[in-house]
């Protein structure tokens, strides 16, 4: 038989089922279970879907201190090599031209690279800002190092001033009126589209503009294999240095005519061979063709890395 109760109803004259009724209690614990189980779920639907603005945040700016380090991290390298590079042209200066030794930094330049190679293995994002300043300490260290050999240097210039004005340190073209397109070494020829030995440094410029002598000396007779180089200007300085300055529109000095530098020997132009209007300009050193930027000293130093820059590239010349 069922267990279900039966009870009269004398309104409607007929048996109906009892229905037990759950207490109060029961009811409101049912209910707050159910309260806490939907609020637990919006909690984890907001975590998950739903980031708050600081999160969001934190989150961007991580992502920009990542980039930035990176874009440092690359800046720094660049800065290193470019020390090292200068320091190169620093030694190669004082042995080959000034014939004398140079304050030596290589072992402070190797360590530096080692540390930053140390650091860069154990880095984490919980300090690599602090790391990133470190590093630039030791830049501004080697940029030290740089100053000792300045001082060095301008130690010797002033006991060698004879000397220094015999050497082909000047540009040959005045500041605003020209751009070096080619530097010294294998380069493209501009007629036979073949790589041969380009003996100097390639400057654009209007036809017309003046050209400068770049040390003191004395205006000779070009020697006979310089065929190709157009109008020229020879100017030994009497200590083991020439200049030749081709492609000249004209002369403007003599055989035998002395001459200090910054005076005007000549006018840019195109008389050779070549494809367009520049100056052509080399130093020779005991009769063998030397790379010029190795004796531009008159050039601020950021002017000077751009020259650089561009000296070294593998391109077509001009003549």
């Amino acid at each position: 038989m069922s267990n279900q109760q039966l009870r009269f109803n004398p309104k409607t004259m007929h048996y109906e089922v009892v229905r037990k009724k759950h207490s109060l209690w029961r009811n409101l614990l049912y209910v707050l279970l159910v309260g806490i189980a939907f609020g637990f779920l919006f909690v984890l639907i907001g975590i998950y879907f739903f980031k708050s603005s600081d999160v969001k945040k934190k989150e961007y700016d991580l992502k920009v201190y990542e980039r930035t380090y990176k874009e440092s991290q690359e800046k720094y390298r660049k800065n290193i090599a470019l020390l090292r590079e200068l320091e190169m042209y620093d030694h190669e200066i004082f042995r080959d031209i000034f014939e004398a030794s140079v304050v030596d930094s290589t072992l402070l330049s190797d360590r530096l690279i080692t540390e930053a190679d140390a650091m860069k293995k154990d880095l984490n994002f919980t300090d690599f800002l602090p790391t990133l300043t470190e590093k630039y300490k030791n830049i501004a260290k080697a940029a030290k190092m740089e100053i000792v050999r300045l001082r060095y240097a301008n130690f010797f210039v002033k006991h060698n001033s004879d000397l220094l004005k015999t050497l082909p340190m000047r540009l040959p073209l005045r500041e605003g009126t020209y751009s070096l397109v080619s530097g010294f070494g294998k380069r493209i020829h501009p007629i036979f589209k073949t790589t041969r030995q380009h003996n100097g440094l390639d400057f654009v410029a209007r036809a017309g503009t003046d050209v400068l002598a770049t040390a003191d000396g004395i205006v000779q007779k070009a020697p006979g294999n310089l065929a190709g180089y157009g109008t020229i200007v020879f100017i030994n300085h009497n200590n083991g240095y020439c200049t030749i300055y081709a492609q000249l529109l004209e002369q403007k000095v003599r055989i035998g005519q002395s001459v200090k530098a910054g005076d005007v020997v000549g006018s840019v132009g195109s008389t050779g061979i070549s494809i367009g209007t520049h100056l052509h300009y080399e130093i020779w050193k005991n009769g063998k063709p030397i790379d010029p930027m190795k004796l531009i000293f008159t050039v601020p130093p950021i002017k000077y890395v751009k020259m650089l820059k561009i000296a070294s590239q593998y391109n077509q010349c001009l003549s």
